[in-house]
């Protein structure tokens, strides 16, 4: 048995520190002895200053060293509240000893953390963005794939390779306000000591270039502890390995009609925000700085979108309402099965926007996924204050739209009307603005596909 001697403490259990060393087998042994006690004797932190503890913010970190000894140092070490996001899903998949190991790791760790681990597959993103905001700090590793999941990931370049890592976490404390930092622990075997070496703070609000200085400045560390990384990162985080995890956005081939399509626009990002979500249909791209715009002078309560499809528009209006902390309740109204104009699809696009919704914008999004006169139950009269119609294209359909739902706006409120320039046989939305502008006060904007407002 070997007994580490610090002045007045005294640690023992450890006879693995006796055996050939072999990290995996040490880190795992050393679970055992996890104490704020043994964090604030056995941990090493450079670059606690660089912390805002006012603020709160977010760790990253790659599988790399004894990284659940990380958080109890910054909480015995440092003070701060500290929770990581955990997942138990890819536990399902591991060997009965193996998912017992992990399951008592994550049993220490929630007796040691300020608070317990959200899981990413019970917890609500809102419940993480409230810890944030009440300025906790949370960790979270850039680089998980879950069993049966899918998630946005986002091409990095680490140590002369290209590799797909999570954005989510980052996106995380955009939504919260909060800094992001780099976090890593690497183990000295002479000096018997762990390095937890704490990077940043890094702008939020730049997620992607964020999270590469984060990964660029691991990058010595991580190379000259290999023996320390828990997968063999560059193999399981190609695209080849992650295709079936990957949420696309991209159009599939069944989703085109026997009509010709309607054309790609050149798609420019806004200047007055920076989107979150952004997919390749770009008919709504050009309108994106208008919408944000308008959310920010007309603060309306309720937002309804009637055709939702991929989301452009609908979640133009969401991040609108986040960044601009309105308590708006916003509702997407669509069947997701497509028409004879936009093409008809699966079950898949729902479940990627869903997801997307889910993750972000739960707390004051809903989808409905019905028939848009079956909607019209779900909303009393005169409560809606903008409404956004992009449904089916046809003459009779969009007049109908518009009369079926005009009763169901507040006075003072407004419609808006997508593709009101398009001139196509099976398109009517042209025709009907036309009538329309006669009766009501509008004004339309003229790029891309045009959009039509309507003074209620």
């Amino acid at each position: 048995m070997c007994i580490f001697l610090f002045p007045n403490k005294t640690f023992k259990n450890l006879s693995f520190m006796t055996k050939p060393f072999n990290f995996s087998t040490f880190m795992r042994e050393e679970f055992a002895c996890y104490s704020k006690e043994y964090a604030t004797h056995h941990v090493s932190i450079t670059g606690a200053t660089k912390l805002d503890k006012s603020k709160g913010g977010v760790f990253l970190f790659l599988h790399f060293g004894s990284f659940f000894l990380s958080g109890v140092s910054l909480i015995a070490q440092l003070g701060i509240k500290y929770t990581a996001i955990a997942s138990t899903e890819n536990f399902k998949v591991m060997d009965r000893e193996e998912s017992k190991f992990w399951k008592e790791v994550h049993k220490i760790s929630n007796r040691l953390y300020s608070e317990k681990m959200f899981l990413s597959n019970h917890t609500k993103s809102s419940e993480i963005l409230a810890s944030l905001k009440k300025g906790s700090f949370v960790g979270a590793a850039l680089d998980v794939a879950e069993i049966g999941k899918k998630h946005k990931f986002h091409p990095f370049t680490f140590l002369y390779n290209d590799i797909l890592l999570q954005t989510a976490p980052a996106r995380l404390a955009k939504l919260a306000k909060v800094p992001l930092y780099g976090m890593t622990i690497s183990y000295d075997q002479k000096l018997g000591v762990h390095n937890l070496e704490l990077t940043g703070p890094y702008d939020s609000c730049d997620v992607e270039k964020s999270v590469q200085m984060i990964l660029t400045e691991m990058e010595p560390i991580i190379q000259n502890n290999m023996d320390q990384l828990f997968h063999d990162i560059f193999h399981l985080f190609s695209f080849p390995r992650l295709k079936d995890h990957i949420i696309t956005t991209k159009q599939k081939k069944e989703c085109l009609s026997v009509l010709a399509p309607i054309k790609q626009l050149k798609s420019q990002l806004p200047s007055s925000f920076c989107p979150r979500f952004e997919s390749t249909i770009t008919s709504w791209h050009p309108h994106r700085d208008f919408a944000y715009n308008l959310v920010k002078k007309f603060r309306p309560e309720i937002i309804v979108e009637l055709g939702v499809h991929y989301g452009d528009s609908y979640f133009t209006f969401c991040q609108a309402c986040d960044e601009l902390e309105l308590n708006t309740q916003l509702y997407g109204v669509d069947h997701w099965q497509g028409d004879k104009q936009a093409g008809f699809y699966g079950d898949d696009v729902f479940q990627e926007v869903n997801e997307y919704n889910q993750e972000f914008h739960s707390q004051n999004s809903t989808f409905l996924r019905i028939d848009f006169t079956e909607a019209l139950k779900s909303f009393e009269t005169s409560s809606i204050d903008l409404l956004h119609i992009d449904g089916s294209h046809e003459y009779q359909s969009v007049r109908n739209d518009f009369g079926n739902w005009l009763p169901k706006i507040k006075k003072g409120g407004m419609i808006l009307l997508h593709d009101i320039l398009v001139e196509r046989e099976d398109f009517g939305v042209k025709e009907f603005w036309k009538e329309i502008s006669k009766n009501y006060k509008t004004e339309s904007h003229q790029e891309g596909f045009g959009l039509g407002v309507i003074h209620v």
